[in-house]
C-alpha cells in the first residue's frame, strides 16, 4: 500500500516537472524573436531572407492547422522549425533545442510533416516546366546568355542522389536492396531539370538509387511532353544531358568517339560548359538545404523523403524568384556526376532524327 503511494507521488512529481518544462519551453518560444537577428545570421539559420520568410508565413499560414491546445505551437514557429531542419539537416531533437523555437522532437516532427505537406500540396506551381511557345522562347534566350550558348536549349537535365536510411530488407513496397546505389549507400535518385538561372523546371524523386539516370528518363513526364511537342512540329526545342542519356530529337547529348572533327569538338566543349548549370544547381540545392546532403541522411521512409525533396525544390525556386541565389557551394558534398556514361537504349527513329538535329546544330553554329 505504502509502495503504491510512493509510486503515485513519484509520477505526480514527474508530471509536474514535464508541465513546468513545457511551460518554460513555451515561454522561451513566445519571448524569442528570430527576426531580430541580422540578415546574414538569419539566412545562415533558415536559408531564406527575413522578408521572404515573412512572405512565406503569410502565404502558407492559411493551410496550416490552428492551435487548439494551450501549449499549441504557433504557425510561424512551425514554419521556422521546418526551415531550420531543412537548412541544417540536423536531428529533429537538436532543432527543437534551438533557442528561437524550442520544442520537443515529436513536435518538430509534426511541424516538418505539416509544413512540407502544405508546401507540396498548395505550391507545386513554383516548379513549372515551359510548355507554351512564349515560355520556351524565354528559356532559350536565357541559355543564349550563358558562355558557349547555342539556340534551342530550354533546360539541362541530370540526376543526383539524396541519401536515406536503409528501408527494411523485407519491405514489400520499398525493399532496401533497390535503394542501394552503385556508390554503396542508400539513396533516392532524383531527376532534376533546371534553366540557365538555376531555377528548377521539373523534379522527379520517385525512383530508388539503383535506377540509372536513363531509366528514369524513359518514364519521364517531361520526355512525353517534349515528344508530343516534337510530333506537333516543334523541332527546335531541346534539353541537354550527359552521355548517360539517349540522343533524341528533344535531348541533345555529346558526340562520342575519338576521331571527332573540329566542329564536333567545339560542340562538345560548348555542351559541357552549358550543362554545368545543372551541376551547379545540384550543389546549390544541397548546400542551401543540408538535409539533402549525403553527409546528413534523411531518416524517413522513401515516400516522406520524396516529399521533403519536393518541398526543398519549391523553397529553392522561391529563393530564385526573390533573387536570392548568392550561396557558396560546398564542393565536398558534390558526388555528381553520379552515373557512369553508358550506351542508353534508344528508339531507332528517335536516334536517327536526333542525329540529324545535332548535326544541324554543329553545322550551323560550330563550323
Amino acid at each position: 500500500m505504502n509502495m503504491n503511494i510512493y509510486i503515485h507521488a513519484f509520477y505526480t512529481i514527474v508530471l509536474r516537472f514535464r508541465i513546468r518544462m513545457n511551460l518554460n519551453r513555451r515561454q522561451l518560444r513566445d519571448m524569442s524573436d528570430p527576426f531580430s537577428l541580422t540578415e546574414e545570421t538569419f539566412k545562415g539559420i533558415y536559408r531564406l531572407s527575413r522578408q521572404l520568410t515573412r512572405d512565406l508565413m503569410t502565404d502558407l499560414s492559411p493551410f496550416l492547422q490552428d492551435n487548439e491546445r494551450v501549449l499549441g505551437i504557433p504557425k510561424h514557429l512551425k514554419i521556422l522549425a521546418t526551415l531550420n531542419f531543412l537548412a541544417q539537416g540536423s536531428y529533429q531533437k537538436a532543432v527543437g533545442q534551438d533557442f528561437f523555437c524550442p520544442m520537443s522532437q515529436k513536435s518538430v516532427s509534426r511541424c516538418v510533416e505539416e509544413v512540407t505537406g502544405a508546401l507540396v500540396e498548395h505550391f507545386p506551381h513554383f516548379v513549372h516546366f515551359p510548355s507554351t511557345a512564349a515560355e520556351k522562347t524565354q528559356e532559350k534566350q536565357l541559355f543564349m546568355t550563358v558562355p558557349h550558348g547555342f539556340p534551342g536549349i530550354i533546360g539541362a537535365v541530370d540526376c543526383t542522389h539524396v541519401a536515406i536510411i536503409s528501408p527494411p530488407v523485407e519491405d514489400p513496397q520499398y525493399p532496401a536492396i533497390v535503394f542501394l546505389n552503385r556508390k554503396g549507400y542508400y539513396s533516392i535518385n532524383v531527376q532534376i531539370i533546371c534553366n540557365a538561372r538555376l531555377k528548377i523546371l521539373a523534379i522527379n524523386a520517385r525512383f530508388p538509387g539503383s535506377v540509372h539516370d536513363a531509366g528514369i528518363w524513359t518514364t519521364s513526364i517531361v520526355k512525353n511532353l517534349l515528344h508530343t511537342s516534337y510530333e506537333n512540329g516543334d523541332s527546335s526545342s531541346w534539353l541537354i544531358g550527359d552521355a548517360g542519356y539517349p540522343l533524341e530529337p528533344w535531348l541533345m547529348t555529346p558526340v562520342s568517339g575519338h576521331n571527332l572533327t573540329e566542329p564536333e569538338r567545339r560542340y562538345n566543349v560548348a555542351h559541357k560548359s552549358i550543362r554545368n548549370v545543372i551541376e551547379r544547381l545540384n550543389g546549390v540545392l544541397k548546400t542551401r538545404f543540408r538535409c539533402l546532403s549525403k553527409h546528413r541522411v534523411l531518416h524517413y521512409n522513401p515516400a516522406k523523403c520524396a516529399k521533403l525533396i519536393y518541398a526543398c525544390a519549391i523553397l529553392h525556386n522561391m529563393c530564385i524568384h526573390n533573387g536570392e541565389i548568392d550561396i557558396d557551394i560546398d564542393h565536398n558534398d558534390e558526388e555528381d556526376n553520379n552515373d557512369e556514361p553508358r550506351n542508353a537504349e534508344n528508339d531507332h527513329n528517335n536516334l536517327r532524327e536526333g542525329r540529324i538535329i545535332r548535326n544541324r546544330i554543329i553545322r550551323d553554329y560550330f563550323q
